[in-house]
């Protein structure tokens, strides 16, 4: 099989920057202008980046959506995408809540983003609101594209066997095994209120549709000096309330069994689902909504 987009749909903490990180060193797949370029959102800037990537000699545009799970424009996006004969292949990362909360709670914390300035408890109910659901799962599935849920696990457990499922799919060259992997690197704010004020001026300007001068700034070594340093220790692990982590562990458990029931196994927490467009790529979700919270 091969495909003409490849859109990985978060969440974030879930392994994207890994992805992104060894995708972009591929000669057979391009992230032209910023990490997460939300391409299908505007067939304009898809036309614009596929074919700058094609200029570059890359197969294969590559994208990041860490938020695309929430994303109501993602489904009628890659439709439309595909009705312009557009492949896409969805990839869509699956890791243990509980596990992705108390990373992404020490990674809001360790950068002073806003959530994390009024206290854990309220960081922690932000974080587990930002769950992957079945029911946003379900609607993934539903856009009616090939998708490939990858579990945290594989891809860390085995990251050059994850990536070559990845490759093979899209008819790409096997990855290089000597790479070794890097995931959910530890750094932490030099200045929590700087990190909070420079996030605060980001988000502005990506309003006013700064992106690509963002991500230059983002990727600059000397601007990541100045905000954030390595973190070799632990500073204090975020706990979880016992309700949050039962309500978390629930959710994982039936995102997990709605991808074993809606996909083909293909190796060890890979799981490969041929869009079904003549159905709506429709199935139920593996819980009642009422059991869900």
């Amino acid at each position: 099989m091969k495909y003409d987009y490849l859109l990985v749909a978060g969440p974030g903490r879930s392994g994207s920057e890994l992805l992104y990180e060894r995708l972009r060193r591929h000669e057979d797949f391009a992230f032209p202008e910023i990490k997460e370029g939300y391409y299908y959102r505007s067939p304009a800037r898809f036309e614009k980046a596929l074919s700058q990537a094609n200029r570059e000699g890359k197969r294969i545009l590559a994208d990041v959506a860490n938020l695309g799970y929430q994303d109501p424009a993602l489904g009628p996006g890659v439709r439309r995408l595909a009705d312009g004969g557009i492949r896409t292949l969805l990839v869509i990362l699956l890791r243990a809540h509980r596990d992705r909360a108390v990373s992404m709670m020490r990674f809001r914390k360790s950068r002073g983003e806003f959530s994390a300035l009024f206290g854990a408890r309220r960081l922690e109910r932000a974080v587990a609101r930002d769950r992957l659901t079945p029911e946003s799962l379900d609607a993934l599935y539903g856009a009616g594209v090939d998708a490939l849920t990858l579990h945290f696990s594989a891809l860390t457990g085995d990251t050059t066997a994850a990536l070559n499922e990845i490759a093979a799919l899209c008819g790409a060259e096997p990855f290089d095994e000597s790479e070794p992997a890097v995931v959910n690197e530890s750094v932490r704010a030099r200045n929590a209120l700087l990190a909070a004020a420079g996030k605060s001026v980001a988000v502005g300007l990506r309003r006013l549709g700064f992106r690509r001068f963002l991500q230059r700034v983002k990727d600059a070594p000397s601007v990541r000096r100045l905000f954030f340093t390595s973190s070799a220790e632990e500073r204090g692990v975020p706990q979880l309330s016992e309700e949050n982590a039962r309500l978390l562990d629930e959710s994982f458990a039936a995102c997990c069994a709605l991808a074993e029931n809606a996909s083909e196994p293909v190796a060890d927490g890979v799981f490969f689902r041929k869009g079904r467009p003549e159905h709506g790529g429709r199935i139920e979700p593996a819980l009642p909504a009422a059991g869900l919270r």
